[in-house]
């Protein structure tokens, strides 16, 4: 590990060396006609990247040592413990522990091996539908809102904080809301996507009705102006939506989880094995469950899964740091490709990270899913070729930024690939990024690429800034979150 990381330093010290010269790109200033704007994307990570992840060397609550036969039922025991007894480590020792499918991790429990190369997790017994290890223990339970508000304003622009509200009775700082609009005929045929056919079938983008919705918290309320913490990632426009404020209470979170310091493995692979959701091979290592927030895996080695790493919905302010995935066999693309990491939550942030198996196993390196929430975050991630690739996969997903990466990035209209999945991304941004790109803009969207100095993809219609050269600064996120600390 020692040996890659000074690589990994000396080629940062040549490129930077070599592109000293870069043009600075003022991000505030980059605004299209209706007043959108980059979305911030410094709130993304472990509590909004505010605060530092904390140190866990401190002495643990029990240690877990290696021992004959499946462990999960000792490690689960051990978890629990920590938890009961207010929080704090629980440390696997050196050595290989068996364990199966089921493993959960409460609020303010670190579960902490001796070292990617000291702890190995066995995977042994995979169970369909339930991940490895779960961060939190939230479901995906439906609930209605408390109360809720029309959004009076004509046009409320990506980038914007604060909207206007019939009603602001009842709203306060501090308060949990959804900014919330139902997909409309009107929109989703204005967006090219009401006559897609496949194989003589038509297919539905998205449905009449559907809510696309951004998680805020209040920051402030003066008159019927209501502000939010994080800015909005994607546009409100009166003509094709009646958008509206929902206040709501969310259900027990979990939060404050780590996981790090260890290697996970699986043995007979899952890699490469047709998609198949009914197969124990379809489970991911690592589960950040719903309703889990302000937590974070960090120093982990996963190998021989087909899903590594899922972020489910409504969870939030997740930072995932130094994650290294190892695809072990090529892919079965039959039912199509698998993807390393999932996101559906949102502030999710996920740095110098990457696929570091196979080559030539194809595969999306990071996706969003059908209307994931912005404001979401990839920073110099890697992978081991231009088939693993960076890409937003379905249904208006919004705010996702590709930063600083040789990786390959892809926000497309994907058209009919699989049932339909259309526009995929509205205010994504790639900065700096030095593989392949392919950027493209739907009617009633907009996405960015600043700074693409690989090979730009074809056909391209997106907003590209400063193309064949890098521009500082170097990394979007990390100016964003500098600027906002200043």
């Amino acid at each position: 590990m020692w040996t890659k990381s000074v690589f990994t330093q000396s080629i940062w010290l040549l490129v930077s060396c070599q592109w000293a010269s870069a043009a600075t790109v003022d991000w505030t200033s980059i605004t299209t006609s209706r007043g959108d704007q980059l979305p911030d994307f410094s709130f993304c990570g472990y509590h909004s990247s505010d605060k530092e992840i904390p140190s866990t060397d401190s002495t643990p609550i029990v240690t877990v040592k290696s021992s004959s036969g499946d462990q999960t039922a000792e490690i689960q025991q051990a978890l629990d413990l920590a938890a009961a007894s207010g929080g704090g480590v629980v440390r696997l020792a050196k050595g290989t522990l068996h364990v199966s499918s089921g493993l959960v991790i409460p609020s303010n429990v670190v579960l902490q091996g001796a070292g990617i190369a000291s702890t190995y997790l066995a995977v042994d017994g995979l169970k369909v539908g339930i991940p490895v290890l779960s961060l939190g223990n939230g479901t995906a339970s439906r609930f209605n809102p408390e109360r809720s508000t029309a959004i009076t304003d004509e046009y409320v622009g990506i980038g914007a904080k604060t909207v206007t509200v019939q009603n602001a009775e009842g709203i306060k700082a501090g308060q949990s809301v959804f900014v919330s609009r139902a997909v409309t005929a009107a929109w989703v045929r204005d967006n090219g996507m009401a006559d897609l056919v496949r194989d003589d079938e038509p297919q539905t983008w998205i449905r009449e009705g559907v809510l696309v919705q951004q998680p805020r918290v209040v920051e402030k309320v003066s008159g019927k102006k209501v502000t939010f913490k994080v800015p909005l990632t994607d546009a409100l426009d009166s003509k094709y939506m009646s958008p509206y404020l929902a206040v709501y209470s969310s259900p027990p979170k979990s939060y404050e989880i780590g996981v790090e310091d260890l290697s996970i493995t699986r043995k007979p692979s899952c890699s490469g094995l047709k998609l198949n959701a009914s197969s124990p091979c379809a489970v991911a290592a690592l589960s950040v469950a719903p309703w889990t927030v302000d937590s974070w895996v960090r120093g982990v080695n996963i190998t021989g899964f087909n899903s590594f790493l899922e972020i489910q919905s409504n969870s939030s302010r997740i930072t995932i740091e130094k994650l290294s995935l190892f695809r072990d066999a090529d892919t079965d693309n039959a039912a199509g490709y698998p993807a390393d990491i999932s996101i559906q939550g949102s502030q999710v942030l996920i740095r110098e990270s990457g696929q570091y198996g196979l080559s030539t196993a194809k595969a999306f390196a990071v996706v969003t899913q059908s209307g994931t929430p912005g404001p979401n975050a990839v920073l110099r991630h890697e992978t081991q070729a231009n088939i693993q690739q960076l890409y937003p996969h379905q249904r208006w997903a919004h705010g996702f930024l590709v930063d600083d990466t040789d990786a390959s990035a892809s926000f497309i209209n994907r058209g009919t690939s699989g049932s339909g999945h259309g526009w995929s991304i509205n205010a994504g941004v790639t900065w700096n990024v030095r593989g392949d790109v392919q950027i493209q803009s739907p009617p009633l969207g907009v996405n960015w690429g600043v700074g693409s100095t690989g090979k730009i993809v074809s056909p391209t219609n997106g907003t590209m800034l400063g193309t064949g050269s890098k521009v500082t600064p170097q990394s979007l996120f990390e100016a964003q979150l500098s600027a906002r600390k200043t």
